[in-house]
């Protein structure tokens, strides 16, 4: 066990990297890797496995409940393509995880959907199913979890996260790993219904408890996200007619245990009272619940859209080039344009017109604050990871902890949460405009605030290495993929 934590920077403290401490208290090299993926038995909805190749014409609002489900589901939360490792393949997403680790779970709460049956369910993006949890009632119970404005919503996902499959490599990191992968897939899901038309809420901050008795999680798994979405009625039609109930409710199924004894060797000490401090500083709900970021003008398209998201990868080689003075330019403008951090540090290895060195953007102006070559203390910084000194530019992007009161502590894991929106767009925006992107969670805290001067204080939410693609990118694989799905001898 851990000694207690009182302070701020204790609780923050377990999120950072530490040289010769990177990964203590993993159980990486001890225990085998967790399941990824949940087993569900009992009644279900089955979903098509495919929408891409079909039109995306007419409204979307008159489509019947489960083919509309597959057009939001299968593009924010699903398997696009396999990568081969030679050993063993893996599955890639549309949305990126740290070291491949996948811990977000997704629940359907359908309370009016034409053709579905009301009730909560969760979603296997493996068997595109739907596995049926709770009936209409337990679906209604959801109505005080969300704002005055959201209690009418027909259609609630809800974005969990199961930390173990994370924390397991990556020690206690991995929990705000977890939390930024959750917001990955709330910005697919964001923009997926705002191509369709569909108004909704984004919360990146709710209430764990009470979500957790109606979706049955998994021991130490934990709601962080959900989106409240209304579905317009069809074009000349009132609304969606209520579901009859007919006859005895359908059966509920259930999830089978995942049995590894092997949760109970990790401290999860740290993890549950951060946790708590956190659902201590939680109120009712209001607009503070809802995502602090704006999503981008871009995008209404729905089928422009799934070509970016299908095609989105985390970039594993970069060739060392310059980067056009308007490439950097504009995407500078769209970070802005987001609304969450309207002052961020790059480190700029190249970029025609910019002498490398170290810059910070804040107030529309984008300033020097030290030249020099930073390839290799990038890279340094970055936990070694050697394509680092390739990438054209490094973001990094913070948060002052001192401005943040303590009674608004949740503001923390809602900044994780939202930074993971911010990149899941930055990759988007990186795919249309032809470059490379891959967000970056581990690097060493105080020597990335030394090398940018930033005050103790200052919290680093996430760090964004960009650039152009190098020719063999596609068959690179960066070592801690390699390494964990490498067979045992």
């Amino acid at each position: 066990m851990t000694n207690p934590m009182t302070t701020v920077a204790d609780h923050l403290s377990i999120f950072q990297y530490y040289r010769g401490r990177e990964y203590a208290g993993n159980r990486f090299e001890l225990s085998p890797r967790p399941e990824r993926f949940k087993r569900y038995h009992g009644p279900h909805v089955r979903l098509k496995t495919s929408i891409y190749k079909e039109g995306a014409g007419g409204s979307f609002a008159s489509l019947p409940g489960t083919e509309l489900l597959e057009r939001i589901l299968l593009p924010s939360f699903g398997v696009t393509s396999v990568k081969f490792h030679g050993h063993q393949s893996e599955l890639l997403w549309s949305f990126p995880s740290a070291g491949g680790c996948y811990p977000v779970e997704v629940y359907v709460v359908v309370r009016r959907l034409g053709g579905v049956e009301p009730g909560i369910y969760s979603y296997s993006a493996l068997q595109t199913t739907l596995y049926r949890l709770g009936d209409r009632q337990a679906a209604e119970r959801l109505g005080p979890t969300l704002r005055e404005a959201d209690k009418d919503a027909d259609l609630v996902f809800v974005l969990s996260v199961v930390p173990w499959r994370t924390c397991w490599k990556y020690s206690h990191k991995g929990y705000r790993f977890s939390l930024m992968d959750a917001g990955h897939v709330a910005a697919n899901f964001q923009l997926v219904l705002r191509a369709m038309g569909f108004p909704f809420s984004a919360y990146t901050c709710l209430r764990p408890e009470e979500l957790g008795s109606l979706l049955r999680p998994e021991e130490y798994e934990v709601p962080v996200a959900m989106i409240a979405v209304r579905v317009p009625p069809p074009q000349g039609a009132a609304g969606f007619p209520a579901e009859e109930p007919s006859g005895a409710p359908p059966p509920s199924g259930h999830c089978e245990p995942s049995g590894d004894p092997d949760i109970h060797l990790f401290d999860w000490e740290p993890i549950v009272e951060f946790q708590r401090k956190v659902n201590r500083s939680i109120r009712e709900p209001s607009e503070a619940w809802l995502t602090r970021l704006t999503l981008p003008a871009e995008w209404t398209d729905y089928g422009r859209l799934l070509e970016l998201i299908i095609g989105r990868r985390s970039s594993s080689a970069y060739s060392r080039c310059e980067l056009r003075t308007e490439e950097l330019l504009a995407m500078i403008d769209f970070i802005s344009r987001l609304g969450l951090h309207s002052s961020f540090h790059l480190i700029v290895h190249g970029v025609e017109g910019l002498r490398p060195g170290l810059y910070r953007f804040a107030d529309g102006e984008l300033g020097c604050l030290a030249e020099g070559d930073y390839r290799e203390t990038s890279a340094g910084l970055c936990l070694g990871q050697a394509f680092i000194r390739d990438c054209s530019v490094l973001f990094v992007f913070t948060i002052d902890a001192s401005r943040i009161p303590e009674e608004q502590f949740s503001l923390y894991q809602q900044s994780s949460i939202d930074g993971g929106i911010m990149g899941q767009l930055i990759y988007l925006k990186s795919q249309e405009m032809g470059l490379g992107f891959s967000i970056i969670g581990g690097y060493y805290d105080q020597e990335v605030r030394d090398l940018l001067r930033l005050e103790p204080s200052h919290q680093i939410v996430c760090a964004g290495s960009w650039g152009r693609d190098a020719p063999n990118s596609a068959n690179v694989r960066k070592n801690d993929r390699y390494i964990q799905n490498k067979p045992e001898r």
